[in-house]
């Protein structure tokens, strides 16, 4: 048993850690969007490997064969079977109500299947940001607070002036403009041999005080959704967080008061 312990922790504390380097590789990291697959790749694989053999492993108690098997009455799961045997209690008691082993099996099981389903979708588009929120009126009448559009990632070469583009907001700019933004371009320059943009929004007057780097760009806008995404502007609120926060307690709670 103390040698189960120890490897199942040893294997779910690395793939904590394997998720969390991934997920800073793609929020932080600076890596091209072509090679960004081969990290998830990698990465994920070795994470969701070693979270399977550690939950595996707390099921299973170092006991027989490691295939598991549900057994259900009536269409309710009412216990755990490791090969031929029955695990030592019913699947209520693993799960522990809401927090146990098998409710956090089904969430994993959830939030793998959107980040697969975003990730298919980015690798359609050609960025990791696939969708964007318009926060402001710089962009209106083109584009309304609001607003969800589509980016497509380009071969920064390829922009022109008139183009819609997001992109990262260059330093120090940075320190106190939030990013990303969705701006048009009004000039192509090259400097000291890259490539800079030259951008305005279509509500103002004048164009922004920064060049924007050709690497800060994420993608052109092809497809403007009205008005669908003011949910997630709502969530970005002091009351937005609330709302989740209650909608998020009523859901892990509510199951047991019914009980």
């Amino acid at each position: 048993m103390g040698f189960v312990k120890l490897f199942s922790a040893v294997c779910l504390a690395g793939s904590v850690c394997l998720i969390s380097l991934l997920a800073l590789l793609l929020v932080r990291g600076n890596v091209p969007f072509s090679t960004a697959y081969i990290y998830v790749a990698v990465l994920g694989g070795a994470a969701g490997g070693l979270l399977y053999l550690g939950v595996d492993a707390i099921l299973t108690f170092g006991r027989g064969s490691s295939s598991l098997v549900l057994v259900r009455r009536g269409g309710r799961v009412i216990s755990l079977r490791v090969g031929e045997g029955v695990v030592r209690r019913g699947v209520e008691g693993l799960r522990a109500g809401r927090f146990g082993v098998l409710g956090l099996l089904k969430a994993a099981a959830v939030a793998a299947a959107f980040l697969e389903g975003y990730l298919l979708v980015a690798l359609a588009f050609g960025t990791l940001t696939p969708f964007m929120v318009v926060p402001s009126t710089s962009m209106v009448p083109t584009l309304n607070v609001g607003d969800l559009i589509v980016v497509r990632g380009v071969d920064a070469a390829k922009i022109q002036p008139g183009d819609i583009i997001v992109f990262h907001v260059p330093p120090p700019y940075n320190g106190y403009t939030p990013s990303p933004i969705v701006h048009r371009v009004i000039g192509v320059r090259v400097e000291n041999g890259r490539l800079f943009f030259l951008t305005r929004g279509d509500n103002s007057p004048s164009p922004d005080g920064w060049l924007v780097p050709a690497e800060n760009v994420v993608g052109v806008c092809v497809l403007r959704v009205p008005y669908i995404g003011y949910p997630a502007l709502f969530i970005r609120t002091p009351y937005g967080i609330v709302v989740l926060a209650a909608v998020i307690l009523l859901m892990l709670f509510l199951p047991r008061m019914r009980r």
